[in-house]
């Protein structure tokens, strides 16, 4: 990477600090006095608050609040950002004008949509939606906003990516038992499946050319970015990686690089693979992969999309539980800015050069305003908030009413969840838990303290005997050297309503009976993705507020330390806040004496240590 050249002032300003004497330029005294009354300036702009929502129009360096140009800003090129971000337990379309900075909400129906993407054109706006109670294809007619539905399938479709005549689309869809890739005209009337292999192929991207199509598949036992050729259906594995998991390819606009990202959500890093232009043109599948071009590392973050001049990548940056929207220049040095910022899950960024017409802006711009119902209402039994809570019972959960309880705080969210979860995996998965409140004299499990969110009515344990039947999958997600696990709640219907197919291969906790490799590591890998529809249990239980717990540092060698099935919900509280909620400061010391530091720490702090 070229370094930046000219003056560098601070070079002389550190002079200042020296022992040695130091003799000025004559350019210092100027830009010293230029500096300073640009501080004074800045120091006259407000602030933003804490809590605020930011939006920043994506460019190179902080100024004033831009005008609405053609002109191309320095990261980027203008134009339009669309990405699909889950909000109040719901996936919506949402626009980032580069023109204005403000963000605009797309879509407002109580289906989920996402997987946006532009056509080269401007004018379409293809997404994926399940509003007929299936995943299908639709189309947005970016100039009347008239949505045309595209597949008519009972089966899953989704994941559009457009050709570069924007003519054609291919995605991914699930039938017979296998997720391949399919392309489809954009009348509907042509269909072709241009894969066939029984491991999941998935996250279709058209080459500039037209004649390659990248994906992601599981065809080696990890996600790895493929490419199949268009004349004669050759197949390439460009990253072929065992160790590692790479999807969401995307195209430059030139056709020279592929960018992707690798990891797992919240701990990604975004690559860039160069490509030999004569290799791919003339399908030398040899020269493709002979290794001279090795793919470069961009950054962290994952799910990369290039601007309209190929100057930039927006992606998604994920710390915590907020994700942000970033711009990052490929060709300067230290050009990255923030387009948005949330608690909300954001995803499948998608960059044009077109603009909205402003009468559609003027009527998102008018609808902002417009508030979703809230998806459960916490009742308390005290009408002061800072009252003890009571611990009551949960209905009709392990054979009876009140054989579990939650604190007063979370027991309404708790019911809603369950509610959901039965509607869309089509049976009552939490009305049997392996466990909820238990006493301050508690015993605990092997290696495991007293200190627990059970104890303070904010924790819930999963039935465990799910995983024995086969109705759940489970996941490992690494995030930070930390173990996380995604449950999977097979659904009760496999014929298209509920759930969507696996894009991961399931951990095989069982495995660790084996004895070698596997019992160290904890268990291995299945041999392959299940066929069949699931449902993200962990992402419906975050839209309530609960959080799973990450797996403690000995789960290799103790079950107890696995922890896939508790699920706990804290809201910034410190465990020792929590138990306050329920319990009496003497009440506390007298069961636990006195208490380790982090206890009186937010939990979102501490969760990464052993207890």
């Amino acid at each position: 990477m070229k370094k930046p050249t000219g003056l560098h002032p601070w070079r002389w300003v550190k002079g200042l600090f020296q022992p040695q004497p130091v003799r000025l330029p004559l350019l210092f005294w100027p830009l010293f006095l230029f500096s300073l009354g640009l501080l004074l300036w800045y120091r006259g702009i407000p602030c933003t608050l804490p809590g605020e929502t930011r939006f920043i129009v994506i460019t190179a360096t902080p100024g004033p609040p831009p005008v609405p140009s053609p002109t191309p800003t320095p990261v980027g090129s203008g134009g339009t950002v669309v990405f699909a971000m889950r909000h109040n337990g719901n996936s919506d379309l949402y626009l980032l004008p580069q023109d204005e900075g403000q963000l605009l909400r797309l879509t407002y129906n109580p289906a989920e949509d996402r997987d946006p993407a532009w056509s080269p054109d401007g004018r379409w706006l293809a997404f994926a939606s399940n509003r007929t109670h299936n995943w299908d294809l639709y189309l947005m007619d970016m100039h009347s906003g008239t949505v045309l539905r595209l597949t008519r399938d009972p089966t899953f479709e989704a994941g559009p990516a457009w050709s570069p005549d924007s003519q054609w689309l291919a995605y991914e869809s699930y039938a017979e038992g296998e997720l391949n890739i399919h392309i489809i005209n954009v009348d509907g009337e042509q269909t072709y499946q241009l894969t066939h292999d029984p491991a999941p192929d998935f996250s279709p991207a058209w080459s500039p050319d037209g004649r390659h199509i990248a994906f992601t598949s599981l065809r080696e036992g990890n996600r790895d970015i493929h490419l199949i050729s268009l004349d004669g259906g050759t197949l390439v594995n460009l990253t072929n990686t065992p160790e590692q998991n790479e999807d969401n390819a995307s195209w430059s606009h030139d056709g020279t690089h592929l960018a992707y990202s690798s990891g797992s959500p919240g701990n990604e890093e975004i690559h860039i693979l160069p490509f030999d232009q004569q290799a791919l043109a003339s399908g030398d599948q040899q020269a493709l992969t002979s290794g001279a071009l090795r793919p470069l590392l961009f950054g962290i973050g994952g799910e990369p999309a290039w601007s309209p001049d190929d100057e930039a990548l927006t992606y998604i940056f994920r710390r915590g539980t907020s994700s942000y929207l970033v711009a990052a220049s490929t060709r300067g040095w230290a050009l990255t800015q923030e387009g948005y910022s949330t608690t909300d899950w954001m995803e499948s960024p998608s960059w044009t050069a077109h603009t909205i017409p402003a009468e559609l802006s003027q009527q998102l711009e008018a609808r902002m305003t417009q508030e979703d119902p809230p998806l459960y209402t916490e009742l308390l039994m005290e009408a002061s908030a800072h009252a003890k809570k009571d611990l009551i019972g949960l209905p009709d959960i392990n054979g009876g009413d009140g054989r579990e309880k939650l604190s007063d705080a979370v027991n309404d969210s708790f019911n809603a969840l369950r509610r959901k979860v039965l509607e869309e995996t089509g049976w009552d998965f939490l009305s049997i838990l392996g466990d909820s409140t238990r006493p301050m004299q508690h015993t605990p499990r092997p290696g495991q303290g007293r200190i627990s969110w059970h104890v303070c009515g904010r924790a819930v344990d999963i039935n465990q005997g799910f995983l024995r039947d086969g109705r759940i999958e489970l996941v490992r997600e690494d995030i930070g050297g930390v173990t996380y696990w995604r449950v999977y709640i097979k659904a009760k219907v496999q014929d298209g309503t509920l759930g969507e197919p696996l894009r991961a291969i399931p951990w095989d906790l069982t495995a660790r009976s084996k004895g070698g490799l596997a019992a160290a590591q904890g268990g291995e890998l299945k041999s392959e993705a299940p066929a069949g529809y699931y449902v993200d249990f962990t992402t419906l239980a975050a839209d309530y507020g609960w959080e799973r717990r990450n797996a403690l540092s000995n789960w290799r060698a103790s079950w107890f330390d696995i922890e896939w099935w508790h699920f706990q919900k804290t809201e910034g509280l410190s465990w020792y806040d929590c138990m306050l909620e329920v319990y009496t400061p003497e009440e506390i010391e007298e069961s636990y004496g006195t208490l380790p530091w982090w206890s009186k720490r937010p939990e979102w702090e501490v969760e990464a240590y052993p207890w």
